[in-house]
């Protein structure tokens, strides 16, 4: 039997070998950790890993900050982390929601990955709770960068940021911002839009563009639609005008469908900018869609292009790896195609990978057996930010 001890002496080297090399690490951490973020499978983390630290702390400063109610960010850090024993370190952004730091479904994602060994940095925005969107939240998530980054438990070195849904647009703006863009060392953009002129278009006409140009039918989800159609009435400055607009059309975009133009209520209209924003609710295809975006006022075009990432990637130095659910109905998994043309065009794009795994950005409902191709696809993108984070 002295061959079989052989072997399994073996077998262990080989098995500790394999363990001690850094990409079979990972990999194997990794592995350990999905299960735990999905909220599905096996949960061997909280078994094999102490709880985190975690501490809540303000991240930037604005005129709530100023009036004592700061907004807050929720600091996740491994058990043994310390001044002396500094961790790679995230910062998780997420979208338009009204979940918040302390959700369940983000407080799973950041103790799995403090339990992993990284620091996570969970930013709240009032302005993104109440589901709205504005130029200031590139400079708020600047400001919880720099706050991650001064920790003195975080390594300079290995700092990354993973956005999700807009967060992950709003993300990729942020990165490329010059006072940060240097310490940024890879980005992750899971579900995010390339342009806000097209993402806007495809939620007014139901459709995106295809591959050759022609238009795909697609439903956006509740949550978009609502978006959509609170940022469209931003953009009237005239409260009666905003008034009638919501009175004659919110209802049916709300229930997901599109409303026809009503000349009345357009002829009612005391601004061109109110007349424009009826032309796009009520607009009867794309290119009609497209079209009455380019007719928005100056401020609004602004604001369409500071908030469109594919349009202010020069800065970017960051290594970009992107990730959508080709079922996606909030955002079209084409927006994530476009912004992989024009990051790898500035030749930063680390990996693009689709999945059909996903509700968005959230975990479907999991069979693991029949899902089995799809998580492995989604370990293999996953065990490359752990490789830049442990």
């Amino acid at each position: 039997m002295r061959w079989l001890r052989r072997i399994g002496l073996a077998l262990l080297i080989l098995a500790v070998a394999l363990t001690a090399w850094e990409p079979t690490r990972v990999a194997l951490q990794t592995a350990v950790m999905l299960p735990s973020m999905l909220g599905s499978g096996p949960q061997l983390l909280p078994l094999l890993t102490k709880p985190p630290q975690r501490l809540s702390l303000p991240y930037r400063d604005s005129e709530a900050a100023a009036a004592g109610e700061p907004d807050l960010a929720e600091l996740w850090m491994p058990s043994w982390a310390s001044e002396d024993r500094t961790a790679g370190a995230m910062l998780l952004v997420f979208g338009v929601n009204n979940l918040g730091r302390n959700h369940p479904a983000i407080v799973r994602v950041a103790d799995a990955l403090a339990r992993t060994g990284v620091i996570v940095l969970v930013p709240d925005s009032r302005t993104l709770l109440a589901g709205r969107l504005e130029v200031g939240e590139i400079d708020g998530l600047v400001d919880a960068f720099e706050t991650l980054a001064a920790r003195p438990e975080v390594d300079q070195d290995r700092i990354g940021i993973v956005g999700f849904s807009v967060g992950g647009s709003l993300a990729l703006l942020a990165a490329a911002d010059p006072s940060i863009s240097g310490r940024v060392r890879w980005i992750n953009a899971f579900g995010a839009y390339a342009d806000a002129a097209t993402y806007l278009a495809s939620v007014s006409a139901h459709a995106y563009r295809g591959a050759g140009g022609e238009a795909v039918p697609w439903v956006p989800t509740p949550l978009a639609r609502e978006v959509y159609l609170r940022f469209m009435l931003d953009q009237v400055d005239d409260p009666e005008d905003r008034d009638a607009l919501d009175a004659a059309f919110a209802d049916a975009i709300l229930a997901a469908r599109r409303p026809a133009a009503d000349p009345s209520v357009r002829a009612s209209l005391a601004s061109e900018a109110a007349r424009t924003v009826h032309d796009l609710l009520t607009a009867p295809s794309l290119d009609a869609a497209a079209a009455a975006i380019e007719r928005l006022p100056d401020d609004s075009l602004e604001f369409v292009d500071a908030i469109s990432p594919a349009r202010h990637l020069g800065g970017m130095a960051a290594e970009v790896h992107l990730m959508h659910e080709t079922d996606d109905h909030h955002v079209p998994f084409v927006e994530s195609r476009s912004l992989a043309a024009s990051v790898e065009e500035r030749g930063r794009l680390a990996a693009h990978t689709e999945f059909r795994l996903f509700d968005h950005v959230q975990p479907d409902d999991l069979d693991l057996a029949a899902a089995a191709p799809e998580l492995w696809r989604l370990l293999l993108h996953v065990r490359a930010l752990m490789e830049e984070s442990l």
